[in-house]
């Protein structure tokens, strides 16, 4: 019985002492947070910066929110995100417009806007017409109460060219009017244009049963400018979905090498951790499209790579062709260093000045209470942490406020606020070493007389 209760007091005490260790190392690094000042419990929200991702570990379980006596903080780490807007455009038919012909077969048409249409201004006048094979250019004024005329366009082309090509473009852009609503007035040129028929007419004169004169004559079609209607196209925003945010990227520094047989130029990037969705090179070279890949390095002694992504980069300028494409999406990746891999085959390397990146945002979120400090502590291989987080997910999802906070200047754990210690004198280090020391050898010892006393015991009595 008592050795058994000095083994278990051992082991409680190396636990204790495995625990503190554990701790020490899941918390390296701190950073204090810099907050404005907390006005009733809220929602505080710090963005992870370069060097939390650099000493972090993967999945972010070793991230710790410590309060001014610190005690941990229950906390959510989340994507940061945004809402993505597109415009949706809306086609109206102007209602009642005025119609007047002008001298030298001018036309001019006259319509008010709808004030009220949403709150927005037309982007685009089109004209509706049934014709073909035609060109008329257009010019447009804007007027608050139609007596005094701004020109917005001056010299608008529309057109059909079905004769040569399905080209045909019926659209007037606007820009942005000098007020809401009003009027506009549009001018079309010449809306009676001759056109050439596709018939000719053919006069012959005969002579004693032969042809003496033949008279060919082109038949020339007046024909007007027919418009069957007018449409006024508004272009409004809409939220389609969420995206992250992605945030500019630095690398720490990168170097360009050629394989052995010149037929590949790898560069070597280093980072620190940062979340990467995209990488993207920078080169004076031009006039070239080439497959590349980024890998993440060796895995083994043997050099095997390991593929991340590929893609096509390009750049060409040449006879008023203008193409770039330099980037490489990614996978959401945290790596200290990747290889991109250009594929030149037998032309010449590419002259690589530079490497930039884009990643994802990761961001803090914890419920603060005024007067209290906090510091985020990370670094290490800590064990992820389990919190009731009910109240901040259900306040995120509630899209609730947050205060933005930012983080402070770097410290070691040395250099940062200890963390409490439950065991009192017994967190000394070296008290700890000293105590399993001691143990150790009293329980060597118990086991030794023991073991005496047993071979006492089962020693073979002398006969008599």
């Amino acid at each position: 019985m008592r050795r058994q209760t000095i083994a278990l007091l051992l082991c409680e005490i190396v636990s204790l002492v495995g625990e503190r260790s554990e701790a020490t190392e899941s918390l390296r690094r701190a950073k204090p947070i810099v907050a404005p000042p907390i006005v009733g419990e809220s929602l505080v929200a710090v963005r992870l910066d370069s060097d939390a991702y650099a000493a972090s570990a993967d999945g972010y379980g070793d991230l710790r929110v410590l309060g001014l006596s610190d005690e941990e903080v229950p906390f959510v780490v989340r994507l940061v995100t945004t809402q993505e807007r597109r415009g949706v455009r809306q086609s109206v038919r102007v209602a009642r417009p005025s119609v007047r012909p002008l001298p030298n077969d001018g036309l001019e048409i006259t319509f008010a806007v709808d004030a009220q249409h949403r709150g927005a201004t037309p982007d685009r006048i089109v004209l509706a017409t049934p014709l073909k094979d035609f060109e008329h250019r257009v010019t447009v004024a804007w007027s608050r109460d139609g007596s005094d005329w701004k020109p917005v366009i001056d010299d608008a082309v529309i057109y059909d060219y079905s004769r040569f090509m399905d080209v045909r473009d019926l659209a007037i852009p606007l820009p942005e009017p000098p007020g809401r609503g009003g009027q506009y007035r549009v001018v079309i040129d010449s809306v009676t244009q001759s056109q050439q028929s596709r018939l000719t007419e053919l006069t012959r004169t005969l002579a004693g049963g032969k042809e003496r004169e033949v008279q060919e004559r082109t038949v020339i079609d007046r024909r007007p400018f027919r418009i069957d209607g007018i449409d006024l196209w508004y272009t409004s925003e809409i939220t389609a979905r969420e995206v992250p945010v992605l945030a500019e990227i630095t690398p720490r520094g990168f170097t360009a090498t050629r394989d052995p047989d010149g037929r590949a130029t790898r560069i070597t990037v280093d980072t620190r951790r940062e979340p990467l969705t995209e990488m993207t090179l920078v080169t004076t070279s031009r006039n070239f499209s080439r497959r590349a890949s980024v890998e993440r390095p060796p895995s083994d002694s043997r050099g095997h790579q390991r593929p991340i992504a590929a893609g096509t980069i390009t750049q060409i300028d040449v006879a008023g062709i203008h193409r770039q494409n330099l980037s490489i999406p990614l996978p959401e990746i945290r790596e200290a260093a990747y290889e991109i891999v250009i594929d030149d085959g037998d032309s010449p390397p590419l002259v690589v000045t530079g490497v930039t990146a884009r990643g994802s945002v990761r961001e803090v979120v914890f419920l603060g209470e005024p007067g209290n400090e906090y510091r985020l502590a990370y670094g290490g291989s800590g064990v992820p942490p389990r919190y009731d987080t009910v109240a901040i997910d259900a306040a995120l999802a509630a899209r609730a406020s947050t205060t933005l906070a930012t983080l402070g200047e770097e410290m070691t754990l040395a250099e940062a606020p200890p963390v409490q210690e439950p065991l009192g004198w017994l967190a000394d280090g070296r008290v700890q070493i000293a105590i399993i020391a001691s143990l150790a050898i009293f329980l060597a010892l118990a086991l030794f007389r023991a073991a005496k006393r047993i071979a006492v015991v089962d020693e073979p009595r002398g006969e008599s």
